[in-house]
């Protein structure tokens, strides 16, 4: 699978990384994959840590879809929520994901301070490295680049994302649906 060969490439850049080159100093990540070979992708991932270990990493992997699903089911307010049902329109429902449930991740930081506090129960092992999995979870939410953008001058070990998505010249299309976004001062892969 391409995504193997692609990991490797991550570890090799990750033991040697290059840090003069043009996207700045921090060993941020992108392993880019087409977002339908998400499920084969899932599978690697324990073979994936398993190589890493090899180049002397001690892995952590952080799921997108945890972080989000933790939100929801303990937000204090959740029984306030007002959910609009099946035969709602399109446009509640999009108002409702979108813009409500969305602005209360977005707002409240909830997927950066899951981040930066995983990194700072890891960042004293001995080579540390995040992986982050599962950033499908994070649609229609949010997109990637505004997270990486809030922390950046935060990250202090190396992070690994798994990107459903494709690398178009030095932008990042999200879910290849999304616009290219160019915004990303990471290594993409």
């Amino acid at each position: 699978m391409q995504s193997d060969n692609k990991f490797k490439m991550v570890m090799e850049y990750l033991e040697i990384p290059d840090l003069n080159h043009h996207t700045g100093a921090k060993q941020i990540c992108y392993l880019t994959y087409d977002p339908e070979l998400t499920i084969e992708v899932k599978r690697n991932v324990a073979s994936w840590l398993a190589l890493a270990k090899g180049y002397d990493f001690n892995c952590t992997v952080l799921s997108m879809a945890s972080v989000i699903n933790d939100f929801f089911r303990n937000n204090s307010r959740r029984n306030n929520w007002s959910i609009p049902n099946i035969t709602s329109s399109f446009e509640d429902i999009i108002e409702f994901y979108k813009v409500d449930l969305g602005s209360m991740i977005v707002d409240n930081m909830i997927i950066e301070k899951a981040i930066l506090k995983e990194q700072q129960k890891i960042k004293f092992f001995s080579q540390p490295l995040l992986i982050i999995t599962d950033l499908e979870a994070i649609h229609p939410f949010t997109r990637f680049g505004p997270i990486e953008q809030k922390i950046y001058t935060e990250v202090e070990i190396p992070i690994v994302i798994l990107y459903p998505g494709s690398l178009s010249g030095s932008s990042l299309e999200f879910f290849g649906f999304y616009p290219p976004d160019g915004n990303y001062r990471s290594k993409h892969f």
